[in-house]
């Protein structure tokens, strides 16, 4: 369902004279966590966050987003950056099938609880919605190569957030043009 784009640089800073001085400041980034129609492959909601915040405290605000839209939400895939037990327990409390990829820890740990997390593992829905992870890791890649959302423009998360929207937006338009006319739009310098 969700994923992150992000980058991550060294930026020097300008000194007080205006020149550039030797330091080094490390920029984190920002991060777009993003759900996607499995079915369609079109972006339903948008969250930007900068690149240091915890990717499991997003996922409950992806899927309310989602839900206000009138989006039936049946399974939910994650990458292991959503594998957090508050989310876990916050899908099974919605009546929705949790497909977050599990952290190994998790089972092959040695103690009781580790047969809730194998029990999981084993169930058709987890099976279903790990099978269509990858359509979604697919529609993250096309994002980077071929939009430009590998390196954020600017170094503010509005801004950010702006380009990442217009990103979602594009790739929606694109979408739709092959659902509808069943016309492939490429970019010709890559063809």
């Amino acid at each position: 369902m969700d994923a992150q784009w992000g980058t991550k640089g060294k930026h020097s800073m300008p000194g007080p004279d205006g020149t550039k001085t030797r330091q080094v400041k490390f920029f984190y980034g920002y991060k777009a966590h993003v759900s996607l129609n499995a079915e369609n492959h079109l972006i339903t909601s948008v969250i930007v966050t900068p690149g240091n915040a915890f990717d499991g405290h997003f996922l409950p605000d992806l899927i309310t987003k989602d839900q206000k839209q009138g989006l039936p939400v049946g399974i939910v895939t994650a990458d292991r950056g959503y594998d957090d037990i508050q989310n876990h327990l916050h899908l099974q409390q919605q009546g929705i099938h949790s497909a977050i990829c599990l952290h190994t820890y998790r089972t092959h740990k040695k103690d009781v609880n580790k047969q809730v997390w194998v029990a999981l593992k084993t169930k058709p829905t987890y099976q279903q919605g790990l099978r269509e992870w990858y359509k979604i890791e697919r529609k993250f890649g096309e994002c980077k190569r071929q939009h430009g959302l590998e390196r954020c423009r600017c170094r503010d998360l509005e801004r950010y957030e702006i380009q990442a929207n217009l990103t979602a937006i594009t790739l929606n338009l694109k979408r739709m043009v092959k659902l509808l006319y069943g016309v492939n739009l490429r970019n010709p310098a890559l063809v």
